[in-house]
């Protein structure tokens, strides 16, 4: 369920670029919003997260999600401050958060799609497969890190791309079928390495099938 609605959510996107809807900097603009979503949930995530020999209290969590929101914050701006000035058409000018919505066409329902999609891979892996009792707070806070860092390298360098070629609808397609391949491998290498961690251990000590 999780990866049909990962693979959904990325073809709406697919969609508007097809019709025509969408430019290169729309595409862009909902990857970087996407990665405050995804940073959304694993603030949740390290709260949840008891695993480890000796599970951390709750108390504890809540600096390590706070540093997170915080460090995991900054990074995000940044990556938007190169989205905005370079693909934005207007250098520093471009960086009009409000403006960039207006000329996004249907972005509030494309963006509830992903994050309806991460909540699905959230509930169903990390809440309903007991994920959280196979990860650490602090294994968590680094969770999202590699997927995004990966994630940005390969939209910036596809937008470039991109953009050099005077943004043709091929390029600006293969820039979203890359994504979206990216995202299905890096979802099944995240939970993959969860489901290696081991048996869930119960709060009661006993191991969970």
């Amino acid at each position: 369920m999780a990866i049909v609605s990962l693979v959904v959510a990325n073809l709406v996107p697919l969609a508007a670029v097809l019709s025509g809807r969408w430019s290169l900097f729309s595409v862009m603009f909902l990857y970087w919003a996407e990665n405050a979503v995804i940073g959304g949930y694993n603030v949740f995530k390290i709260l949840l997260a008891q695993g480890g020999s000796k599970r951390t209290p709750w108390p504890a969590r809540l600096p390590l999600a706070l540093f997170f929101s915080v460090h995991y914050g900054i990074f995000w701006f940044v990556h938007g401050v190169f989205v905005f000035v370079l693909f934005g058409g207007q250098g520093m000018r471009g960086f009009n958060l409000w403006r960039s919505v207006q000329i996004t066409p249907d972005l509030w329902s494309v963006l509830g799609l992903l994050i309806l999609s991460h909540g699905v891979s959230f509930t169903n892996n990390f809440i309903g497969r007991r994920e959280y009792l196979r990860v650490t707070p602090q294994e968590q806070m680094m969770q999202p890190y590699t997927r995004v860092v990966i994630l940005h390298v390969v939209v910036l360098a596809g937008g470039f791309l991109v953009m050099l070629l005077g943004q043709p609808l091929p390029a600006l397609v293969l820039l979203v079928v890359l994504k979206t391949g990216f995202d299905l491998r890096a979802h099944l290498a995240e939970h993959g390495r969860i489901e290696q961690a081991g048996p869930s251990q119960s709060p009661f000590g006993k191991s969970q099938s």
